[in-house]
């Protein structure tokens, strides 16, 4: 019984071995075709491929009221087709069927296009601060009746949402909601008819920077902001810097290495296009070594611009600063402030050594002087603010400290940031090394508004809401922190 049994197992074995499954066939016809235009005018069709088993695919075309012709084939699993043999001001159609061996499938669906030389180009995108999404786009044409604007949402299906008049070269969408992805083409309406599609652009639609909050409309808000060889990346820093800055909502802000000015402008111009409720303008010196110059950029619709302008200019204290101070004279809500913002220089070994003018820390020192005896001159009775990227640090003892000519004057200076110097290097402006860097000082004509309830000085730690966190941000924004001031007058 045992010897037949096993007999019969080896049976089926040797016949199971000697089996093979054939896979499934599947002729099914291809389906959901489409048809676009790119910018050069050229018709591009895409479909669904359902079948295992096609030698290729059969494309199609007519034009108008002509016959069906084949025009191509494509080999076995392609799904796209590029219709370079068209000319504009036809109308065409299109169908395509799979190729098997001896037959041909069923059609797709019919598709058609309406090829003109005048569809829209360059259509660009992005979104304000209030979340809404703009497009611009590039209008050839000059007869038409209109536009067509045509969206999908999530990767479903394109609608057209909306139309806008002749000559026009833009449109917000309002109706949209942070957290979907959106894809946008348009079309120029001719009489009953639309033109091939412009270029198709996308954006998810994402609060920026959640969580990060600074500025508010009851306080004057500075910050200062050490951005290391503006540009680092390209226009992705300052894609960086518009989000950054509107979103942070400071009246104010102190800039340190601005390297390139054609950056520069078009970082102002972006901040420009994406507030829709203020205005805002620039100022970038000029003449730092190696371009690092210093700048502010600022609302012209908040505060009032007296003048800007360098102070200890003459090359005799170039020792002292080697990127001159720059001085803002403005007014907020009918007070009186300057802003001295400065870079003072680099490096050193930690040691004050008076007996070395070009000691670093002897050039700092002497800088912090020279500031203390301007103000004492000509800034006596007004409220001064002197900040920027001070390269130095708060605590170091007496004997090595650089800003002894303001610590000693308690009654005159007051450095805000003092309890993040002495807290906890989380919070410092300089992580890599780590330290704190920058620093923001005011005279006594500011000691009682610095008191009050809605005042605040922060480091601004914008890196840990990245999701590359701090390499991110020092890959493409800086490697310092920004120091924010909110004075509650």
């Amino acid at each position: 019984m045992k010897i037949f049994m096993l007999l019969s197992i080896i049976s089926i074995l040797i016949i199971s071995c000697g089996t093979t499954i054939e896979p499934e066939i599947i002729t099914n016809p291809p389906s959901d075709l489409v048809v676009f235009s790119n910018i050069l005018d050229q018709v591009q069709l895409e479909w669904q491929d359902n079948s295992n088993v096609e030698i290729g695919f059969i494309i199609e075309r007519k034009i108008f009221d002509s016959e069906y012709t084949i025009i191509d084939t494509v080999a076995e699993n392609t799904t796209f087709f590029l219709d370079e043999n068209v000319e504009v001001g036809n109308y065409y159609f299109y169908r395509i069927a799979a190729h098997f061996p001896g037959e041909i499938s069923d059609y797709t669906n019919e598709v058609s296009i309406n090829l003109t030389s005048c569809s829209p180009t360059n259509l660009t995108i992005y979104n304000n601060i209030n979340y809404d999404i703009i497009l611009n786009w590039e209008d050839r044409c000059v007869n038409e009746s209109g536009f067509v604007i045509s969206r999908k949402t999530n990767n479903f299906n394109f609608v057209i949402i909306d139309t806008a008049n002749a000559n026009i070269t833009n449109f917000i969408d309002e109706n949209v909601e942070v957290g979907n992805n959106y894809n946008y083409r348009v079309a120029v309406l001719l009489d009953s008819t639309i033109s091939s599609w412009s270029n198709e652009v996308s954006l998810e639609l994402n609060i920026w920077f959640e969580g990060l909050e600074f500025g508010t409309d009851q306080t004057l808000d500075i910050i200062t902001w050490n951005i290391e060889h503006f540009p680092k990346a390209n226009q992705i820093t300052v894609d960086y810097l518009t989000q950054l800055i509107l979103v942070l909502d400071a009246e104010v802000y102190a800039l340190q290495e601005i390297e390139s000015e054609s950056y520069f402008d078009t970082l102002i111009v972006q901040i420009n296009m994406l507030d829709t409720e203020n205005t805002w303008s620039g100022y970038r010196a000029s003449t730092a070594s190696y371009s690092v110059n210093l700048a502010y950029i600022y609302k012209t619709n908040v505060i009032q611009i007296n003048d800007i302008y360098e102070i200890y200019a003459s090359y005799n204290y170039s020792r002292e600063f080697p990127r001159r101070p720059l001085m803002m004279e403005m007014q907020w809500n009918g007070t009186d402030v300057y802003i001295i913002n400065n870079h003072l220089k680099a490096m050193g070994d930690g040691y004050l050594d008076l007996g070395d003018e070009w000691d670093e820390e002897t050039r700092r020192f002497d800088a912090c002087n020279l500031l203390d005896e301007y103000i004492s001159q000509n800034l006596p009775d007004e409220n001064v603010i002197v900040l920027g990227d001070l390269n130095d640090e708060l605590t170091d003892s007496p004997s090595n400290n650089v800003f002894v000519s303001f610590l000693n004057e308690t009654d005159e200076y007051d450095f805000t940031d003092m309890e993040i110097a002495e807290g906890s290097s989380v919070y410092w402006s300089y992580p890599s090394w780590p330290s704190h860097l920058d620093h923001i000082l005011i005279t006594n004509e500011l000691f009682d508004e610095f008191i009050l309830e809605d005042s605040d000085i922060q480091t601004l730690r914008i890196d840990v809401l990245l999701d590359g966190g701090w390499s991110e941000y020092d890959n493409n924004i800086s490697d310092h922190r920004p120091v924010g001031l909110k004075l509650a007058f």
